[in-house]
């Protein structure tokens, strides 16, 4: 959204004026009559005018209250949760912005910004850092923030029992060490100074002391669970005492839709006000429909195909290149995606991240070298099964294109769809073969330890490597430019050619969204603006 706030004309009217020709535009004065009485006060036509236009802009920009919008995934299931520590899919995410607050909050350039602490500071060796907490937070039941709260919420990501799914990124942290009633200490083993970062991701949302109940939430954020049905829907209505800026509307409905083809009709019959992941082939249609906008976020976001390297047939090393070396990534990028993606290189940190090693050669689509890999890896004629939903798009045809290739060097895929209902649960980590969307994360450490260090619970592809645990963990204290980016290549390197994970494009984010929905953000790390638009959204009706 534009925001024209500090228009250069604007800008020369004291306080009181700049009020009162806003309150012009609100009630409706006609450009004609506003330029009248400007004349009238001594004012250039071409002066009137562009004062017209700039207090019309400003007044457009500002957020207006009220009304309801209703917005739609593309996965629920009965593992929907409010817990943040457990959160897993897009609709969680989305979920835990509407109800919950954060340390920090992470902005469009990726870094981070104080929410619910104020201050950050850390010491020389980001071995220490230190929250200072908002003062004056009120949770929904009306109790305040302290620093009571945030060590309860830390301390559930601690520990060798810890149920979170992101324990990994905080590892490093031995001890939350509460300083007084506001402050708070996270004393690290190890240098990280992505710390601030991490904490500004989806699982680290900041609940109140004692919580073990969660059928409902009980937050900071903008809005408060009216309703939540796993696998149904959530609705959230606006919290009156929230202490920032944003939680203008009165309600946000959020529910899941499944077939993408149902998902986009509902949003062009105006069903839905926003949906996730639009189809590359509806992108055409959307552009071309009255008040309907194409929302996209350029991003390192994947798609891939996880072998399980635990097990006999998803583990052959040799199984594992035959189909690396049968991806047709240009196709991909260009045909299924519209141009909505970039060519990926079996490894997760695209050029979107800023320790992306562009060192690495890109792996062609070569179909000599597979058969040589089919042939040494003894499989034969064995079926290979393919756990496949369209979990993001291109999800199932990277499938289908793999299996057309394999047919012609003899190998066998057996592409199993499933929908997306409940995928997370029952497929994902579970199955020895099957197809994963990952959105992409603020740092290329965080990334990799969320997803491919040893001990990680989201380590999808179960490999052990404990020199690449070793790496992972020791670039986060390295300073020097050239040995940082020597360690990140190997990092990327291991996993483009030891992996279980068969990334063949980096995909944008592609939603759609009613152009009656204003404040819409674009932080690169998930659908609906990186997740972060409950708190900021609006609607427009004019």
């Amino acid at each position: 959204m534009s925001d024209k706030r500090n228009d250069p004309v604007l800008e020369t009217l004291s306080p009181a004026d700049r009020a009162r020709f806003l309150t012009m535009v609100k009630k409706g004065i006609t450009r004609r009559d506003f330029m009248h009485y400007m004349m009238a006060a001594g004012a250039t036509a071409a002066a009137s005018g562009t004062l017209f236009t700039g207090v019309s802009d400003v007044w457009a920009a500002t957020p207006k209250r009220g009304g309801r919008i209703v917005f739609a995934g593309d996965q629920h299931g009965p593992n929907d949760t409010l817990d943040p520590a457990l959160f897993t899919s897009a609709v969680d995410y989305f979920r835990g912005r509407m109800y919950y607050g954060s340390l920090t909050r992470l902005t469009k350039n990726l870094g981070y910004e104080p929410e619910l602490a104020e201050e950050v500071l850390s010491n020389d060796s980001a071995t220490e850092w230190t929250f200072k907490i908002r003062k004056g937070v009120e949770f929904h039941d009306g109790k305040t923030l302290t620093a009571d709260d945030v060590i309860y919420t830390m301390n559930r990501h601690m520990g060798e029992n810890s149920i979170s799914n992101a324990s990994s990124l905080v590892a490093m942290v031995k001890e939350w060490k509460k300083v007084n009633d506001y402050e708070v200490k996270a004393i690290l083993s190890s240098p990280n100074a992505d710390l601030p970062i991490a904490l500004g991701t989806f699982h680290f949302k900041i609940l109140q002391e004692g919580t073990t109940d969660f059928s409902t939430a009980v937050g900071t954020g903008p809005y408060k669970v009216k309703e939540f049905k796993p696998g149904v829907r959530t609705i959230g209505e606006r919290f009156g005492n929230y202490w920032g800026e944003g939680g203008y509307l009165d309600e946000i409905e959020h529910f899941g839709i499944g077939d993408p083809v149902a998902r986009l009709n509902a949003f062009l019959a105006g069903d839905v006000d926003g949906m996730v992941n639009l189809q590359p082939k509806a992108i055409a249609q959307v552009e071309a429909a009255p008040g309907k906008e194409v929302w996209s976020l350029e991003s390192s976001a994947y798609i891939n195909i996880a072998c399980r390297k635990d097990m006999d047939l998803s583990g052959n090393h040799d199984l594992i290149m035959a189909m690396k070396y049968l991806m047709d990534r240009k196709r991909l990028a260009k045909g299924v995606f519209k141009g909505q993606a970039s060519i990926g290189n079996d490894h997760p940190i695209g050029p979107a991240y800023f320790d992306h090693s562009p060192d690495i050669a890109q792996r062609p689509m070569d179909p000599d070298k597979a058969k040589f890999h089919f042939d040494k890896s003894g499989v034969g004629n064995t079926s290979v099964p393919i756990v496949a939903a369209e979990v993001a798009p291109g999800a199932v045809e990277q499938c289908l294109f793999l299996q057309r290739e394999a047919q012609k060097i003899g190998l066998n895929i057996d592409v199993q769809k499933v929908t997306t209902d409940g995928y997370w649960g029952a497929v994902w980590l579970k199955a020895p073969m099957c197809v994963v969307s990952w959105n992409m994360r603020p740092t290329a450490n965080l990334m990799m330890t969320l997803a491919f260090k040893s001990d990680a619970a989201w380590n999808e592809t179960y490999h052990q490597d404990p020199e690449f645990d070793k790496i992972l963990v020791e670039v986060r204290g390295v300073t020097d430019p050239a040995k940082r980016k020597e360690m990140y290549h190997t990092l990327q390197e291991k996993i483009h050619n030891e992996n279980g994970s068969i990334i063949p494009v980096y995909r944008n984010y592609v939603d759609a969204v009613s152009s009656k929905v204003k404040g819409l953000t674009h932080v690169p790390l998930n659908n609906f603006g990186g997740a972060e638009s409950p708190v900021t959204m609006w609607r427009d009706d004019a």
